[in-house]
């Protein structure tokens, strides 16, 4: 009986050992396979070059000096978890950008990531989504983080949002800086002496009521903090704690540290970004605090297309003042954008019916650059330009996945293709930039049906809101197969 138990007793335990293997192997499974912070793939880094530059404004921007050899140019993000809005916000911008990057979640008291490796640093930029996760880091990380950011140059770029559980008033831990929350501003402005200002324009943005009524905004004597962006408060009593102040006064909801206090640079938002405009001074800090190794180039190209212009059918087709419209539209713009002209997409053949031709069912090469004759002489006969340089496929079918027939009969019509501004694919010598790659589709936008109202969407363009995509919209990467042309 006794062998008999003890035999028991092996099996019992040999089971409790394969359990915690089988345990241990599945977790180890579910750590590698399931949604997690991880690094991003490569992308290739921004051709905008190191050093001082012009600013939109013409003024010398001043960049701080940045030793590139000693650092990798990779962004290290803290984020609060894996599926944070403002944490995907940051990343989504940092890929737009193609800059390297790692996210982690960020450390209370646990153990900080390595920041260094064979005496060099691994990252280029310290982003923090909760700057209080920054300040308030256990005395052994924070002295860890900030000798590394000293030791190798490196910035921090921090947000705060209050919540309902934030007090109005403050001082940031550590800081000669005093943080006073749940605000409404109005009248938001740019500081044109603040240092980091690269692609944003020292001009005054927004007249009006700021969104939302939980802006923080900075304030502080210290000679190392540099506002930004600047608003009032709504009313004279919002900062009534803090002491009296005339209602005009403008407070700092984006500033700038200089590094004057401790000789680490860093920039702080009083918000998330959500409002446009923070997102073109979130990539301002990051080539300023960089020394312009991660940034964006100041060249831009735009291209608006009116699709089927003239496929509408009876009841549906623009009309003389929708023309009209589109003139005066394109006047607005011109004040922007020098030139600026809207291209129009038409396919002659099917003039007022309403229908397209679709490429990929013809497998006759010579119909279809039969079709494309068609086309081209409507255009001729009715004075639409035809040398731009850049022609869509009817449809939108054939050209990605690839039709080989389309761009056979493609080059034979049209042999001065050159659509290569943004990053696309060539195939068969012909450069092209499919939508499905790169995130472009059809919505239908009514003038005065623009939330707000006609008033908000003039607002917007002259604003250049509606233009962030140009700058920020995230550009996949085609299929490896194909050649890629350069930006």
């Amino acid at each position: 009986m006794r062998g008999v138990r003890q035999l028991e007793l092996h099996r019992l335990i040999l089971a409790l050992i394969i359990f915690c293997l089988l345990s241990m192997a599945f977790l180890a499974y579910y750590v590698s396979n399931s949604p997690k912070i991880k690094e991003a793939p490569p992308l290739p880094f921004s051709d905008c070059g190191g050093g001082g530059g012009m600013s939109p404004g013409g003024r010398l921007r001043q960049v701080k000096a940045v030793d590139n050899s000693r650092t990798e140019p990779v962004v290290l993000v803290f984020v609060e978890s894996i599926y944070s809005q403002l944490g995907q916000e940051i990343v989504a911008i940092l890929e737009s950008s193609r800059f390297h990057y790692r996210t982690e979640i960020a450390p209370g008291k646990g153990d900080m990531p390595t920041l260094t490796e064979r005496n060099r640093g691994r990252y280029t930029l310290i982003i923090y989504e909760n700057v209080l996760k920054y300040v308030n880091l256990d005395a052994w990380n924070r002295d860890l983080l900030d000798k590394y950011c000293a030791e190798y140059g490196v910035g921090v770029i921090g947000f705060f949002k209050a919540n309902e559980n934030s007090l109005l008033s403050a001082q940031l831990k550590g800081f000669p800086l005093f943080l006073h929350s749940h605000l409404g501003l109005r009248d938001y402005r740019i500081n044109p002496s603040a240092p980091l200002l690269y692609i944003t324009k020292p001009n005054q943005v927004e007249q009006g009521s700021l969104p939302g009524e939980d802006w923080t905004i900075f304030q502080s004597n210290h000679s190392t903090y540099e506002p930004v962006l600047l608003a009032s408060t709504k009313s004279s009593e919002a900062l009534a704690h803090f002491g009296p102040s005339p209602l005009r006064t403008l407070h700092a909801t984006v500033v700038q540290d200089l590094g004057l206090h401790d000789g680490i640079q860093r920039v702080l938002f009083g918000n998330n970004l959500n409002y446009w405009l923070h997102k073109l001074v979130f990539v301002d800090a990051i080539a300023y605090l960089t020394g312009k190794r991660l940034c964006l180039s100041l060249d831009r190209h735009i291209l608006v297309d009116v699709d089927d212009i003239f496929v509408g059918k009876e009841g549906t087709r623009m009309k003389v003042s929708d023309v009209e419209a589109l003139l005066n539209t394109q006047n607005k713009l011109r004040a922007l954008v020098p030139n600026f002209t809207f291209n129009l997409g038409f396919s002659g053949k099917f003039y007022h019916t309403g229908i397209h031709m679709q490429p990929h069912l013809f497998h006759n090469v010579s119909v279809l650059a039969e079709q494309m004759r068609l086309n081209k002489i409507f255009a001729q006969e009715h004075g639409i330009p035809t040398d731009m340089g850049y022609a869509v496929a009817p449809h939108h079918s054939g050209v990605y996945p690839v039709h080989s027939q389309l761009y056979e009969a493609w080059k034979s019509e049209y042999p001065h293709l050159r659509p290569g501004y943004p990053r696309g694919f060539i195939h068969n010598g012909i450069q092209v930039l499919p939508r499905q790659t790169c995130g472009l589709f059809t919505h239908t936008i009514f003038y005065n049906e623009y939330p707000g109202g006609s008033k908000e969407l003039d607002k917007s363009i002259r604003g250049g809101e509606l233009f962030l995509t140009v700058l920020l919209n995230p550009v996949r990467e085609p299929p490896a197969m194909h050649t890629r042309p350069p930006i």
